[in-house]
């Protein structure tokens, strides 16, 4: 019985609060049968939730999305630590004494006069015992073309210097004439091997083996019969742009035989990055004659930039003489002549 009588309190005083919210809240706050119905409680709940998300995305961290990275990269950068070999020295100060720490302080440049002059004293017979050795230029090179992400393709060359001396390099030679004494010539010279144009036939029925043969110079009238054997030529085939090819074969000839071949190396994590050693004379050479030698060698090397590439190729030199491990850093500005094309888009500007 007792249960009975609270169910039928609880209904009736609720019928009582729903007659006093219709009777007695204004009708501004809207016709609703609850109180926790009404639209200016609903309005004043969703500012309310809007702040509040507003407030957590204000507290939020930004996430940084980060760059995709290769595996074969991110293993590259892994063992190479992601430095570049290229040594920055811009924010080094200058040497104030005469010993310092290289990695502290910037390199100092050395003429080439007073480096050859510490090489001759380090390989006196006294010490190395060796007054005619090779003097070396190591080159660094920026290979990065003027588009992003495009770099100058490997290149190698055969250098004529002015002053000859021993360079310590064999090559072997196929010269190509019609001329019989031009043959002759070359041979006295030093080709490997000297033939007219039955050079074609001696080919195609295996007599002369072209792989053995690491350059081919040939006159500039018979190229169009050498397209016959091309393909086995691949790259080294006889061109007037590479040097191999000209109406005269016999200045050719001499500086293939008596010039410095060089070569890049590509750092294979750094694609801009590139090295160059070769020989520019022997310390028993006079000054003058090694400067020139070096300059020849630079200008050479600097001029197998493309025209696409409008900075500088050579960006640093050093002077070695092996045994030492010694490497003096030069001005390589002062022998380096700037490029015509350059001079030409000067102009124009």
């Amino acid at each position: 019985m007792s249960g009975f009588v609270n169910t039928m309190a609880a209904r009736h005083s609720g019928c009582l609060a729903q007659l006093f919210v219709q009777r007695w809240l204004p009708s501004s706050l809207g016709n609703s049968s609850y109180l926790h119905t009404g639209s200016v409680v609903e309005a004043a709940r969703k500012g309310t939730r809007a702040k509040a998300e507003a407030k957590k995305k204000a507290i939020k961290k930004v996430q940084v999305k980060r760059e995709f990275i290769p595996l074969k990269k991110r293993l590259e950068l892994l063992q190479t630590g992601g430095v570049s070999p290229r040594r920055n020295e811009d924010h080094l100060k200058e040497p104030i004494d005469n010993v310092w720490f290289t990695k502290y302080y910037k390199r100092r440049i050395y003429s080439v006069k007073d480096v050859i002059a510490m090489h001759r004293e380090t390989h006196h017979d006294s010490q190395f015992g060796l007054p005619d050795a090779l003097v070396k230029a190591y080159v660094e090179l920026d290979m990065s073309a003027d588009k992003k992400n495009r770099f100058v393709d490997n290149f190698s060359n055969v250098a004529g210097l002015p002053h000859n001396f021993n360079t310590e390099q064999n090559r072997t030679i196929l010269a190509i004439s019609r001329d019989e004494d031009v043959l002759e010539q070359a041979r006295e010279m030093g080709v490997t091997h000297a033939a007219g144009i039955e050079i074609i036939k001696q080919v195609q029925n295996g007599e002369v083996n072209l792989p053995e043969y690491q350059h081919f110079i040939a006159e500039t009238e018979l190229l169009s019969d050498l397209v016959a054997i091309r393909g086995l030529m691949k790259r080294r085939f006889p061109s007037v742009k590479n040097g191999t090819a000209g109406s005269n074969i016999l200045p050719i000839i001499e500086r293939f035989i008596k010039g410095v071949d060089y070569r890049t190396v590509i750092n294979k994590h750094h694609l801009d990055f590139a090295t160059i050693e070769a020989p520019f004379g022997r310390l028993n050479m006079l000054d003058d004659q090694l400067e020139e030698n070096l300059a020849s060698l630079l200008n050479d090397i600097e001029n197998q930039s493309p025209q696409k590439k409008s900075n500088k190729l050579v960006t640093l030199v050093y002077i070695c003489c092996l045994p030492s491990t010694e490497q003096f850093k030069i001005d390589h500005t002062a022998y380096i002549i700037e490029k015509t094309r350059n001079v030409k888009a000067r102009a124009v500007a």
